[in-house]
């Protein structure tokens, strides 16, 4: 019996490692982030604008020819904004970055499973005390016999016999 206990264990052992080495999760993969493209510097445009803007200012003589020339640099302005606003909108959109996910590690319930097979080899191949004949009551065995206390029984002490 005890051949069996030890061939179980060193199996269960063996199929241990195995399941830890070769049931290891797969490390995640990290997603390959893509920069997204930035709206081109405009601001040579509205420096040129508003330069536009102080040569025409100069030149008016009135409140009309002032009202005329605001109108063109909002114009300018407002086109530069539209155009900006249109290469923001028509560039390629970059999906945001996924964290990866961890992969679940199935060792753990595989382990707990070989522990219970190990239990069960031990339960299985542990020595069984054997009935003394004509009882149904198994045998005393040796871890349970107190050394001394038939001689105690016998002197009657405990009877109450002096």
């Amino acid at each position: 019996m005890i051949i069996v206990r030890r061939i179980g264990a060193a199996i269960l052992a063996i199929a241990a490692i195995a399941v830890w080495f070769l049931m290891a999760p797969t490390e995640p993969e990290t997603p390959v982030v893509q920069a997204q493209e930035s709206v081109r510097d405009r601001s040579s445009e509205i420096r040129s604008a508003l330069a536009d803007y102080a040569l025409n200012e100069a030149r008016t003589q009135g409140a009309p020819q002032q009202a005329v020339v605001n109108g063109w640099v909002a114009k300018d302005l407002l086109t530069i904004i539209a155009e900006q606003q249109n290469e923001a909108l028509t560039r390629e959109e970059v999906p945001p970055p996924v964290t990866p996910a961890t992969p679940i590690d199935e060792r753990v319930p595989a382990l707990a499973g070989l522990l219970v097979l190990g239990l069960a080899l031990a339960v299985a191949t542990s020595p069984r005390p054997t009935p003394v004949a004509g009882t149904d009551a198994p045998a005393r065995t040796a871890t349970s016999e107190q050394p001394g206390l038939d001689n105690v029984q016998q002197s009657g002490f405990y009877s109450g016999q002096q």
